[in-house]
Protein backbone atom coordinates (compact mmCIF):
# COMPACT_ATOMS: atom_id res chain seq x y z
CA UNK A 1 0.00 0.00 0.00
CA UNK A 2 1.18 3.33 -0.48
CA UNK A 3 2.16 5.95 1.61
CA UNK A 4 1.18 9.50 2.66
CA UNK A 5 3.42 12.17 1.39
CA UNK A 6 5.23 14.97 3.56
CA UNK A 7 7.32 17.52 2.47
CA UNK A 8 7.33 19.82 5.46
CA UNK A 9 7.33 19.26 9.51
CA UNK A 10 6.61 22.27 10.87
CA UNK A 11 8.74 23.79 13.98
CA UNK A 12 6.47 23.05 16.79
CA UNK A 13 6.42 19.54 15.92
CA UNK A 14 10.29 19.58 15.80
CA UNK A 15 10.69 20.79 18.47
CA UNK A 16 7.53 19.21 20.88
CA UNK A 17 8.55 16.45 23.77
CA UNK A 18 8.08 12.86 22.81
CA UNK A 19 6.28 9.53 25.29
CA UNK A 20 8.69 8.40 27.86
CA UNK A 21 9.78 4.85 28.83
CA UNK A 22 5.90 4.70 30.20
CA UNK A 23 4.52 5.57 26.52
CA UNK A 24 0.93 6.62 26.19
CA UNK A 25 -0.34 3.95 28.79
CA UNK A 26 2.11 5.98 31.38
CA UNK A 27 -0.08 8.83 32.85
CA UNK A 28 -2.96 9.33 34.26
CA UNK A 29 -4.94 10.44 31.42
CA UNK A 30 -7.66 7.67 31.07
CA UNK A 31 -7.50 7.62 27.35
CA UNK A 32 -8.80 10.68 26.93
CA UNK A 33 -7.76 11.83 22.89
CA UNK A 34 -9.78 8.81 22.84
CA UNK A 35 -12.72 11.23 22.89
CA UNK A 36 -12.61 12.70 19.72
CA UNK A 37 -13.28 9.00 18.29
CA UNK A 38 -10.60 8.71 15.26
CA UNK A 39 -10.64 9.02 11.04
CA UNK A 40 -10.09 5.57 9.44
CA UNK A 41 -7.72 4.86 6.89
CA UNK A 42 -8.64 2.37 4.10
CA UNK A 43 -6.21 0.32 5.08
CA UNK A 44 -7.19 -0.10 8.72
CA UNK A 45 -10.90 -0.21 7.58
CA UNK A 46 -10.41 -3.07 5.39
CA UNK A 47 -8.29 -5.07 8.13
CA UNK A 48 -10.79 -3.90 10.94
CA UNK A 49 -13.41 -5.58 8.51
CA UNK A 50 -11.36 -8.35 8.21
CA UNK A 51 -11.30 -9.07 11.79
CA UNK A 52 -14.12 -8.34 12.78
CA UNK A 53 -15.85 -11.48 14.14
CA UNK A 54 -12.31 -11.32 16.76
CA UNK A 55 -13.33 -7.46 17.82
CA UNK A 56 -16.63 -7.28 17.81
CA UNK A 57 -16.31 -10.15 20.26
CA UNK A 58 -13.84 -8.03 22.43
CA UNK A 59 -16.39 -4.90 22.15
CA UNK A 60 -19.87 -6.93 22.68
CA UNK A 61 -21.14 -4.87 19.38
CA UNK A 62 -20.65 -5.58 15.54
CA UNK A 63 -17.86 -3.59 13.74
CA UNK A 64 -20.13 -1.90 11.31
CA UNK A 65 -21.84 -0.44 14.23
CA UNK A 66 -18.24 1.53 15.17
CA UNK A 67 -18.32 3.52 12.16
CA UNK A 68 -19.98 6.64 10.73
CA UNK A 69 -22.05 6.14 7.52
CA UNK A 70 -19.98 8.07 5.02
CA UNK A 71 -16.62 8.23 4.13
CA UNK A 72 -14.99 11.56 3.83
CA UNK A 73 -13.59 11.72 0.27
CA UNK A 74 -10.36 13.15 1.82
CA UNK A 75 -7.29 11.64 0.04
CA UNK A 76 -4.42 12.30 2.21
CA UNK A 77 -4.93 9.22 4.11
CA UNK A 78 -3.87 5.78 3.24
CA UNK A 79 -5.86 3.90 0.91
CA UNK A 80 -6.68 7.19 -0.33
CA UNK A 81 -9.99 7.67 1.82
CA UNK A 82 -10.96 7.65 5.65
CA UNK A 83 -14.06 6.86 7.70
CA UNK A 84 -14.66 8.53 11.39
CA UNK A 85 -15.29 6.22 14.14
CA UNK A 86 -18.66 6.38 16.29
CA UNK A 87 -18.62 7.81 19.75
CA UNK A 88 -20.58 5.45 22.07
CA UNK A 89 -20.61 6.61 25.72
CA UNK A 90 -18.38 9.65 25.65
CA UNK A 91 -15.47 8.10 23.66
CA UNK A 92 -14.34 5.67 20.44
CA UNK A 93 -16.05 3.19 19.48
CA UNK A 94 -13.30 0.75 19.55
CA UNK A 95 -11.99 2.02 23.08
CA UNK A 96 -11.50 -1.64 25.29
CA UNK A 97 -14.65 -1.58 27.61
CA UNK A 98 -12.40 -3.74 29.82
CA UNK A 99 -9.82 -1.67 30.15
CA UNK A 100 -7.93 1.09 29.24
CA UNK A 101 -6.76 1.75 25.05
CA UNK A 102 -8.13 0.34 22.08
CA UNK A 103 -8.84 -2.91 21.53
CA UNK A 104 -7.38 -2.34 17.61
CA UNK A 105 -4.32 -1.74 19.76
CA UNK A 106 -4.43 -4.75 21.81
CA UNK A 107 -4.64 -6.68 19.12
CA UNK A 108 -1.15 -5.28 17.18
CA UNK A 109 0.39 -5.72 19.95
CA UNK A 110 -0.65 -8.92 22.37
CA UNK A 111 -1.90 -10.92 19.95
CA UNK A 112 0.41 -9.87 16.72
CA UNK A 113 -2.30 -8.63 14.47
CA UNK A 114 -0.85 -6.38 11.43
CA UNK A 115 -0.26 -2.88 13.44
CA UNK A 116 -1.57 -1.18 10.68
CA UNK A 117 -5.04 -2.05 12.09
CA UNK A 118 -4.96 0.52 14.07
CA UNK A 119 -5.80 3.84 12.62
CA UNK A 120 -2.87 6.20 11.04
CA UNK A 121 -4.04 9.13 12.96
CA UNK A 122 -4.33 6.87 16.35
CA UNK A 123 -0.46 5.14 16.26
CA UNK A 124 1.04 8.94 14.92
CA UNK A 125 -0.77 10.86 17.71
CA UNK A 126 0.40 13.53 18.93
CA UNK A 127 1.39 14.06 15.33
CA UNK A 128 -1.09 14.91 12.55
CA UNK A 129 -0.66 16.21 8.87
CA UNK A 130 -2.35 18.43 6.64
CA UNK A 131 -1.87 19.16 2.73
CA UNK A 132 1.47 17.70 2.95
CA UNK A 133 2.75 18.97 6.35
CA UNK A 134 3.23 17.03 9.60
CA UNK A 135 1.98 18.88 12.43
CA UNK A 136 1.60 18.55 16.41
CA UNK A 137 -2.29 17.84 17.20
CA UNK A 138 -3.58 20.81 18.12
CA UNK A 139 -6.28 19.29 21.33
CA UNK A 140 -3.75 17.28 23.46
CA UNK A 141 -4.35 17.65 26.90
CA UNK A 142 -2.26 18.16 29.83
CA UNK A 143 -2.10 14.65 31.50
CA UNK A 144 -0.99 13.58 28.20
CA UNK A 145 2.20 11.64 28.89
CA UNK A 146 4.00 14.07 26.18
CA UNK A 147 3.25 17.01 28.04
CA UNK A 148 3.06 15.53 31.71
CA UNK A 149 5.44 17.61 33.79
CA UNK A 150 6.67 14.16 35.61
CA UNK A 151 7.66 12.75 31.60
CA UNK A 152 11.92 12.67 32.30
CA UNK A 153 12.44 11.46 28.97
CA UNK A 154 14.64 13.67 26.65
CA UNK A 155 13.40 12.10 23.57
CA UNK A 156 11.48 14.35 20.54
CA UNK A 157 8.05 13.33 19.42
CA UNK A 158 9.64 12.64 15.97
CA UNK A 159 11.96 10.05 17.42
CA UNK A 160 9.55 8.40 20.17
CA UNK A 161 6.92 7.97 17.10
CA UNK A 162 9.57 7.41 14.44
CA UNK A 163 8.56 3.58 13.80
CA UNK A 164 4.53 4.61 12.90
CA UNK A 165 6.05 7.67 10.58
CA UNK A 166 8.78 5.38 8.67
CA UNK A 167 5.58 3.13 7.61
CA UNK A 168 2.72 5.81 7.25
CA UNK A 169 4.45 8.66 5.66
CA UNK A 170 6.64 8.66 2.22
CA UNK A 171 8.82 11.87 4.10
CA UNK A 172 10.51 14.20 1.09
CA UNK A 173 11.42 16.93 2.52
CA UNK A 174 11.48 20.28 0.23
Amino acid sequence: MSKIDITRISDELRNHQGFDHRGCFGTACDDKCCQWGADVDREAYDLTITHRNRIGAMLGRKVEECFEPTWSGETDFLGQNSIATTIINGTCSFRNPTGRGCVLFYLAVKEDFPKRIVPSTCRLFPISWDKGEMILFKGILPTCNCLAPDNPGSRKVLETQQEAMEDIFQIRLS
